[in-house]
Parts: C-alpha cells; structure tokens; sequence
C-alpha cells in the first residue's frame, strides 16, 4: 500500500517562486521605454504650451493693432509684443525640429504616435505664424496710410506757410508804402506779423518729419518681420511635407507586405488543392508504401 505524502508546502513555494520570477520579467522589461516615452512626452508638453503662450500674445497684439486709435496705437508696446512674439515662434519652431530629429526613425507604434504628436505641433504652429502674419500685414497697411494722410498734413502744412509768408510780405509792403507810417512801426508791424505764425508752422512741419521717420522705420521693421515669418513658415511647411512623405512611404510599405501576404496565401491555397485533386499522385504514393510495407514484411 503506497503512503500519501502532503506536498502543499513544496507546492505553495514552487508558486511563490514562480511570481517573483514573473514579477521581476515584469518590471525589467518596461524599463527602457517608458522613461522615453516620458521624455518625449515632457518635451512635447513645453512645446505645447509655449504654443499656447504665444497664442494669447498673438490675441493681445491684435486687440492692440486693431482696436486701438489710428494715431494713439501705443507703437512701442506693439513693437515691444511683436518682437517678443517672433522670438518665441523661432523658439518652438527650433524646439520642433529638435523633436524630429530625436525621434525620428522608428517604426513601430509608439513612433508612429510620436510622428503624430509631431505633425500636430508643425500644424498648430503653422496656424499660430499664419496668424502673426497675418496682423502684421494688417499692420503694415495702417502704418502706410497714416504715413500718406500725414504726409498729406505736410503738405497742407506747406502751402499754408506758403500763404502766410505771401500774405506777410504784401502786408510789409503796404506798410513802406503808407507815408504815414514810420520806420520803427514798420519793423515792429512785420516782425509781429511774421514770427510767431512761422515759428510754429515751422515747428509743426519738423514734428511732422519726425514722425514720418518714425512710422517708415516702423513699417521697414514690419516688412523684415513679416519675411522673417514667411520664411518660418515655409520651414514648417518642409517639416510637415516631410512628415507627409514618411507615413506615405510606410503605408505603402504596410500595403505591399499584405499584398505579399495574400499573394502567399494564394500560392499556398493553389498549391494544396492541386495536392488534394491530383488522385494519380496519391495512388503513386499509396503503391510505394505497399511496396515498402511488403519488403519489410519479407525481409523480417
């Protein structure tokens, strides 16, 4: 009579043994990937709130452009926003295209999202530098008319210091014609009549000259700005073509594996029921088993 020995204890330890063993497979396998996927994640994170931040500047520049008075627009604050704006557009786009090239290359899931992510940031980028444009073209068009209306004012200006010193001198005229006049009242008369409306006809039309050159350097900043902005978006628009291209090449890729696929497939499926229909074949093999089966039966 055999003797019934408990083995729960061996049992209980083999399991244990067997759950550590999966738990540390468990926790060295995902090691490696997380801590990239973190870092992408943290990289794409800052560039996505940097997009942000430039965006709510974007908004302040506009309401400042457009809903400011024509001649009150607060120029340097503008100038001041627009810098910063453009420095921070070429910061994320710098940041983006370190992305790229970090994590460029894969293909499996995880890059694929990445890519993804990518191509997500080039697009709102894009939108955000599309915008910036967009009111610094805005921008430049107002500056340009305030430019012609007060060059126009100028003008104005001109022709009526013109008028005045005409009229000036004619009155000064009158007055050495007048007999009854005497020298001295005849200084006193022009000097009174000439001064002080030329002085500030004067002064206005060198303000006016000031401010002129105020506004065509402000508008030459405008013009560079608004290039600079073109030829960034044009870069993004690269980056995204290229994009574009990868995920082309890797469907095709994925299409003309699963077109092989099928093709296999095909072949394996012709080829078995060309197997299974040829009856002269399996007679042939059926025959040498026989054959085979009888010699052995005899040489035994």
């Amino acid at each position: 009579m055999t003797s019934i020995q408990n083995r729960t204890l061996e049992f209980q330890q083999c399991v244990k043994t067997f759950n550590k063993q999966l738990n540390i497979k468990t926790n060295i396998a995902p090691t490696c990937p997380p801590s990239i996927k973190s870092d992408f994640s943290k990289k794409a994170s800052i560039i996505a709130k940097d997009i942000a931040r430039v965006t709510q500047l974007l908004r302040k520049l506009t309401i400042l452009i457009k809903d400011t008075p024509r001649f009150n627009d607060r120029p340097v604050e503008i100038n001041e926003l627009t810098y910063v704006i453009k420095q921070d557009i070429f910061k994320v786009e710098k940041s983006l295209k370190q992305l790229q090239q970090q994590f460029r290359g894969g293909t499996g899931q995880v890059d694929s999202f990445n890519k993804n992510v990518v191509n997500l940031l080039n697009t709102k980028t894009q939108g955000v530098s599309q915008s910036f444009k967009e009111i610094l073209e805005i921008r430049q068009h107002n500056e340009i008319s305030q430019r012609s209306r007060q060059e126009q004012y100028a003008a104005d200006d001109t022709n009526d210091f013109n008028y005045l010193t005409l009229r000036n001198q004619k009155n000064s005229i009158s007055i050495s014609e007048n007999p009854f006049s005497s020298s001295t009242n005849e200084t006193v008369t022009a000097d009174t009549l000439m001064l002080p409306e030329s002085s500030q006809l004067l002064l206005l039309e060198e303000q006016s000259n000031v401010y002129l050159q105020d506004r065509n350097r402000a508008v030459e900043t405008i013009e560079s700005t608004i290039s600079e902005i073109g030829n960034l978006f044009q870069q993004l628009s690269n980056m995204v073509s290229e994009q574009g291209e990868v995920i082309q090449r890797i469907d095709s890729n994925v299409e003309d594996i699963s077109i092989n696929i099928h093709g296999a497939q095909r072949e394996l499926i012709k080829y078995f029921h060309n197997v299974s229909t040829n009856r002269w074949l399996m007679l042939k093999i059926f025959g040498i088993l026989i054959v085979f089966f009888v010699l052995w039966a005899l040489v035994s």
